[in-house]
């Protein structure tokens, strides 16, 4: 692989935070190297230096103090003025409204943390949804920027979940046993609302995705190095290997069953009349591309903790594996990547944003491959949806939508594969959800309960065609996409 390597030295704390350089993860593994970083845009040497995230392409124009789109538009003068207690600021020629949306961030996240009543602190996914523990959403934060800036609060909410998740094991509720599974399935509720209600999560079925959660402790480890807790990650992600994930594993083609990564099962994600069943015994990319990352981070936890160099070996020849399968079972013949393959071995041709970008950054497919995996994606003044083509006949929010945190791993993908600066137009999509112009309510409580804070704070989802903006405020990978892109764009001190 042709990535560069970029190091940094972060703070300790969150109100100690700071940020040199880019992000960087890198795994050299024997015949197997990976490395994971964010790309910065450099100036042109001898040019005069321009704001950064200027963008115009008619109808999506942000400037220095106000955004416009087809819908609506706002001003500088008309978003909340918060002050976050990371005091992180950003350098260079930065705009005023790309300050305060940093600032909109930063106060965003924070408004997430919560307290375990064990006395943990940890992230939730947004402010509408409370005290629920919900393991991706705090993983997808951690890698996009939060890792960074709140190091602590991630390493604490990460031990959470784990501890939660061992706690409720395979207790379900009737309807999500999986008999195709051969675990030790305990049925403890007919409603899987009973299930949440006591552990704060939802069962195992629902979060086949589960393993997102290596990503983001290699991650973690890799730029705080001053908490790093190796062992804890090596002796969990055995036990996690062991228990939950490879009794999902086929090795009939070599990958893992379990929804693609974030859509609820049963959802607009899927074909209309699919099972539970059907949704997790599927093979995603995303999920199966996750699990490649995951196996990368184990065999660096191996190492790090000081296990037998025959362990780490073990777990890089399972990724370069997993990968070979990755790229036989989805390239489809004009090298464009496919969402998923069913439980009868049929291949579901659409093209999913999140499975194409992992491929792409986690270096799945490299050169010509990866240019071509990207290839014609479409990208619109809306932001980018979630499928191309939808998937037929089930319209909704996991469908015929983009989602800002979607939006720029697909951006944050493309660059790397293609050397491209999407900056700009990452930040401007991402500033639409500030609130441009939002789904009508249909009352005010209705207002409250989907937007939480309504205008100012970065949201949730945005339906397509129309492009309204939906879905809760304060929205924690939403909030953690722009720290992304601001980190990427090497503005973050």
């Amino acid at each position: 692989m042709n990535y560069t390597t970029l190091i940094s030295n972060p703070g300790r704390t969150r109100n100690r935070c700071s940020l040199s350089g880019a992000l960087a993860v890198a795994l050299a593994c024997s015949s197997l190297s990976f490395s994971l970083a964010f790309a910065q845009s450099a100036p042109v040497e001898g040019a005069a230096a321009k704001p950064r995230f200027l963008y115009e392409q008619e109808p999506l124009v942000m400037t220095a103090d106000a955004l416009r789109d087809a819908n609506g538009n706002f001003t500088l003068d008309k978003l909340p003025m918060p002050e976050p207690k990371c005091k992180v600021s950003l350098k260079g020629d930065v705009t005023p409204l790309t300050e305060r949306m940093w600032k909109i961030a930063l106060d965003d996240v924070e408004r997430n943390e919560v307290s375990h009543e064990s006395g943990t602190i940890y992230f939730g996914a947004g402010t509408r949804y409370g005290d629920r523990v919900y393991t991706r959403d705090i993983s997808i934060a951690g890698v996009l920027g939060v890792n960074r800036l709140y190091p602590t609060e991630m390493l604490s909410s990460l031990k959470l979940t784990r501890e939660i998740r061992k706690g409720l094991g395979y207790k379900v509720s009737a309807p999500h046993v999986v008999k195709e599974i051969n675990v030790p399935w305990e049925v403890i509720a007919e409603d899987d609302k009973d299930v949440m209600a006591k552990y704060k999560t939802n069962s195992y079925t629902r979060a086949t995705d589960d393993v997102v959660w290596l990503w983001a402790a290699d991650d973690l480890f890799t730029i705080h190095p001053e908490l790093a807790d190796w062992k804890w990650m090596h002796d969990d992600g055995e036990h996690f290997f062991k228990v939950f994930y490879e009794p999902w594993f086929d090795s009939s083609d070599g990958l893992f069953r379990g929804q693609p990564l974030f859509h609820d099962i049963t959802n607009s994600a899927y074909p209309k009349g699919m099972t539970k069943a059907d949704c997790v015994l599927l093979k995603s990319l995303s999920t199966n591309c996750l699990y490649y990352r995951g196996l990368l981070a184990m065999a660096n936890a191996s190492e790090k903790a000081g296990q037998p160099a025959t362990e780490k070996q073990q777990w890089l020849d399972r990724a370069a594996a997993l990968k070979s399968a990755i790229v036989k079972v989805f390239t489809k013949p004009d090298g464009t990547l496919a969402y998923y393959k069913d439980r009868n071995g049929e291949i579901m041709p659409n093209r999913e944003i999140l499975g194409t970008a992992f491929a792409g950054i986690f270096g799945i497919v490299e050169g010509d491959a990866a240019k071509a995996a990207f290839a014609d994606y479409p990208m619109t003044d809306k932001g980018i949806p979630l499928f191309s083509p939808y998937i037929p006949g089930n319209s909704g929010p996991h469908n015929m939508a983009s989602w800002p945190f979607c939006d720029t791993f697909f951006l944050w993908g493309k660059a790397m594969v293609d050397g491209g600066d999407y900056t700009a137009q990452n930040a401007a999509l991402l500033g639409r959800s500030l609130g441009t112009a939002f789904v009508p309510a249909k009352s005010k409580a209705d207002n409250e309960e989907e937007w939480g804070a309504g205008f100012g704070s970065f949201h949730e989802k945005i339906p397509l065609p129309a492009g309204l903006i939906d879905g809760s405020g304060h929205q924690l990978w939403s909030a953690a996409a722009y720290l992304n892109v601001c980190i990427r764009a090497g503005l973050a001190k």
